[in-house]
């Protein structure tokens, strides 16, 4: 063996280690493909993932006898998948069959699958429909949801409640906790020893105090509130979210009406801003009139090193009844996008002229806003 056979042997051992301890760099991209920051953290919001009867029939395949309710999302993926968290509220039981829509839902699981898929990471289930199939129904929600992402706002008893809640998630080393309440469940009893977190000064109070106890830096308040179908924010919210302002939560994102509300920026003793998005309007729904035929997805722009609001802004869309590429789904179709011509879909007349009416609407109702690309 010739001498210096080492020299090669030691240059190949070093490729080999470094190669084993290169760590892959958390990289995220826009939709644009530009680099996010690492300096940033980007939160997304999204409303009411609904399942009425339509929906699920429209989802089923008779041949492999499955729920498939991946196609809904196609269009809007990207923007999901972009954020650093997604969340949403999901708005009917996984209570199993028979499914049933409105009044008292129960979806399979594959409606969960489809949000999960398109990239939402957090399932808000405090909410007026989550007691729809009793407490066997709580149970198998959160059972079933806690397989796949997490959740907040319901809980299986005290001890899980006071473990586990607030939820709080790290992310690029900052601590951000998620609050999640509802008004109400429709009348329907949470038996013992379930808890639904409802609105409650006090209870809120202290849950917020309970965050910031347990190293959270930013605390989001989601909350299921407001009157059905009203565009505008009414006292109630107004009074509760200035009083969340107060309590300390650094924004404050709303559900329940099935329209996109006004949004507003709140402000503290300290001068700092708290931003207040009324309702987010519906995810996916089979609600087919003006207003309640689309939704928002809110963004927050959060600077890590300071736990500053950097940018807050919204994406509007459309949910759209129909055949594309052969096949027959709800989609979501981003507004601007579609407006603009940049996707390969084709409306039919009228909802062409819905899409537009609904993208008006909301750029007027949220003229204080600027929206994201």
């Amino acid at each position: 063996m010739k001498k210096g056979w080492y020299i090669p042997m030691f240059i190949l051992l070093s490729i080999v280690w470094v190669s084993l301890s290169y760590k892959v760099p958390d990289i995220k991209y826009n939709t644009k493909g530009e680099v996010i920051q690492n300096d940033s953290i980007v939160l997304l919001f999204a409303g009411d993932i609904m399942g009425h009867v339509p929906q699920i029939e429209a989802a089923y395949n008779k041949s492999t006898k499955t729920y498939d309710f991946n196609p809904c999302y196609t269009y809007i993926e990207p923007y999901i998948k972009s954020a650093d968290i997604a969340i949403a509220n999901l708005e009917v039981p996984l209570a199993g069959k028979p499914y049933s829509g409105y009044p008292c839902f129960s979806s399979p699981d594959a409606l969960l699958d489809g949000a999960v898929n398109a990239g939402f990471k957090v399932m808000q289930l405090a909410n007026n429909h989550v007691a729809d199939r009793g407490g066997n129904g709580i149970d198998r929600s959160y059972i079933t949801v806690n397989k796949r992402v997490k959740s907040t706002g319901v809980y299986l008893n005290q001890a899980q409640r006071d473990s586990l809640y607030p939820l709080i998630i790290e992310v690029k080393g900052l601590k951000i906790a998620f609050l999640n309440c509802t008004f109400g469940t429709n009348g329907h009893v949470v038996s013992a020893p379930r808890i639904v977190n409802l609105i409650d000064t006090v209870q809120i109070r202290n849950d917020i105090q309970t965050a910031r106890k347990r190293g959270a830096q930013f605390v989001v308040m989601t909350i299921h509130w407001g009157n059905e179908y009203e565009l505008k924010s009414n006292a109630i919210q107004e009074n509760m979210s200035s009083f969340m302002t107060k309590a300390g939560v650094d924004a404050i994102v709303g559900s329940h009406p099935h329209v996109v509300q006004n949004f507003a920026m709140l402000s503290r003793s300290d001068s700092s801003k708290v931003p207040v998005f009324y309702s987010l309007g519906n995810m996916i729904s089979n609600q087919r009139w003006r207003n309640s035929n689309g939704g928002i997805l809110a963004r927050f722009t959060i600077l890590k090193n300071s736990c500053k609001i950097k940018k807050v802004d919204y994406l509007p869309f459309y949910v759209y009844k129909g055949t594309l590429n052969r096949k027959f789904q709800y989609y979501l179709i981003p507004t601007e996008k579609y407006r603009n011509g940049l996707l390969s879909v084709s409306l039919p007349a009228h909802d062409d002229s819905m899409l537009v009416t609904f993208d008006q609407d909301t750029q007027k109702r949220l003229s204080n806003l600027q929206r994201f690309k």
